[in-house]
């Protein structure tokens, strides 16, 4: 169970970037396919942090808070770079890795910072039930 715990997450970013990388890259209009993708990752993510939280395995759940807390950073960095056009080029692998997944989003908003807006809303709710869950256990 802890083995597919931990390679269902790795699984799924993989998943969306893979198949949302194309359109990140190029700053392209998100198509049905990067929504879908999209979709697929929070279901996935909501599925895996339930089933993870009744297994009452810390380890994993810090694991996991580790990885929301590192795609919430993410995501206030792209929004500090889309209000101030800051150059970070350090932090380009950091959004390749936690961000793509999200590129469905932007199929709603014609607004990167909205997207970002998002995506750090939804970062930061992950971030609090994982660390509720640990506090639980």
């Amino acid at each position: 169970m802890k083995k597919t715990l931990i390679l269902s997450p790795i699984l799924i970013v993989f998943f969306g970037i893979v198949l949302n990388f194309p359109e990140f890259l190029m700053g392209s209009p998100a198509s049905i396919k990067n929504l879908i993708v999209t979709l697929i990752y929070i279901i996935v993510w909501t599925l895996i942090l339930k089933t993870s939280s009744t297994s009452k395995n810390d380890k994993v759940m810090k694991f996991y808070s580790v990885f929301w807390i590192l795609t919430l950073l993410s995501a206030i960095i792209t929004g500090y770079v889309n209000i101030t056009n800051a150059i970070v080029d350090w932090a380009i692998p950091f959004a390749i890795v936690f961000l793509t997944q999200w590129y469905g989003i932007t199929f709603f908003t014609e607004s990167f910072l909205v997207s970002t807006v998002i995506i750090i809303i939804a970062s930061l709710i992950m971030v609090i039930m994982t660390l509720l869950s640990i506090k639980k256990g």
